[in-house]
């Protein structure tokens, strides 16, 4: 949208790739902050709560209730909350008082997102887990079966 001339970009203050310039608290930088932070963390919220719900109620189902949902919606509000907070500061008050370190905080917790999802994934999975666990010691894991209560 900024090549309409609908909100900025500029460097973040590490210099190492673009986000909204939230210098400028001008009205055209809120009417573009509301719609993309809807569509870019509501409905990623939405998404990931409904999703692992259905799969914590399937677990549940087959007798496996040590699945734990809330973890990826905390991990995403971890990241990306701060950079959502920084941006809504910005439309109410002149984000420049904010200190450049203080700034360049935001940015980097919304990159290690990512990072932190693999993580989430390979630990809380025990195959993934058993399997970096042999990787590093070279020991084996059993994992016990789990009677599929479903049928």
């Amino acid at each position: 949208m900024p090549l309409i001339g609908w909100g900025q970009y500029d460097y973040e203050p590490l210099r190492t790739c673009c986000t909204l310039d939230y210098s400028k608290g001008d009205r055209n930088y809120v009417s573009y902050l509301i719609p993309m932070s809807l569509c870019n963390m509501v409905v990623q919220l939405f998404v990931i709560m409904s999703s692992y719900q259905s799969i914590a109620q399937k677990f549940q189902k087959t007798g496996n209730p040590r699945f734990n949902p809330t973890i990826p919606l905390k991990t995403l509000l971890l990241c990306w909350g701060p950079y959502g907070l920084l941006s809504y500061y910005a439309a109410m008050e002149n984000a420049n008082l904010v200190s450049p370190k203080l700034r360049m905080i935001a940015p980097i917790m919304a990159k290690t997102a990512p990072t932190i999802n693999v993580f989430l994934y390979a630990l809380g999975n025990e195959n993934y887990r058993g399997g970096i666990w042999q990787l590093l010691t070279g020991e084996k894991i059993d994992v016990p079966q789990i009677e599929n209560k479903s049928k």
